[in-house]
């Protein structure tokens, strides 16, 4: 290792590292402030995104168990209207309608009644509600 002693540094650099440590001292303060022509643009909440709902009552059938009649309603198939799937929904327990939250649109509801397949077609609307009963899927 290399001491060196009385080194010294030309005099623009120490002005330099003087006035970078006067700055730092002083805590880097200026009167200058910086302006634009243009406004920040303003953020607020965003709007949640269209929705309806879909009511879907599919065929009820019972199961018995432990001696006790349990309802159910049969596993409905939702496609979107260019024929993608959407989903298969089902009530986990009992025989309410199933209801299914999905964005504005033409749907084809699919569901198995009397051991065939039947297929309706729905519209769904903006915050309303479609119901499909279930004389449509007989």
């Amino acid at each position: 290792m290399t001491i060196m002693k009385n080194t010294r540094l030309p005099k623009g650099v120490r002005k330099s590292l003087t006035g970078a440590l006067v700055v730092l001292a002083l805590g880097g303060a200026s009167s200058v402030q910086a302006t634009s022509d243009n406004p920040l643009p303003i953020v607020g909440p965003q709007a949640p995104p269209p929705q309806g709902l879909l009511t879907v009552y599919s065929e009820r059938y019972v199961m018995v168990d432990a001696d006790a009649p349990e309802f159910y309603r049969r596993p409905v198939e939702l496609y979107a209207g260019e024929g993608r799937l959407v989903g298969t929904y089902q009530n986990p327990v009992g025989d309410g309608p199933i209801r299914i939250v999905v964005p504005p649109g033409h749907y084809l509801v699919v569901t198995e009644s009397h051991w065939t397949k039947r297929k309706v077609e729905a519209t769904v609307k903006d915050g309303r509600e479609t119901v499909v009963p279930e004389a449509l899927l007989e």
